[in-house]
């Protein structure tokens, strides 16, 4: 394991003495907690930020292809696909 040495307000210190002794816990055991957290919070972030690029290109995508729809119901279709199989066809 690396050492490093850092500087941290000396009420940040307090507070992680605080809780640190209360989970029963090193100082350097909180610490590195609390980075595998943010770090997880920072994972779903990127995710997150990652779903809502991919959800927006999706929408420009269908405003894109809507005048190609237009009048086509796709309801109509539905049941059509499902009374063909129903009826035996094969489509």
């Amino acid at each position: 394991m690396s050492r490093i040495n850092i500087s941290i307000p000396e009420e940040i210190i307090k507070k992680i003495d605080s809780y640190k002794e209360k989970i029963q816990i090193s100082r350097s055991g909180f610490i590195l907690n609390a980075l595998e957290n943010y770090f997880s919070e920072v994972e779903r972030k990127l995710l997150k930020d990652k779903t809502k690029d991919a959800y927006e290109g999706i929408l420009r995508i269908r405003e894109m292809a809507a005048p190609l729809f237009k009048g086509w119901d796709s309801t109509s279709e539905i049941r059509k696909l499902r009374d063909s199989r129903w009826a035996g066809d094969k489509k």
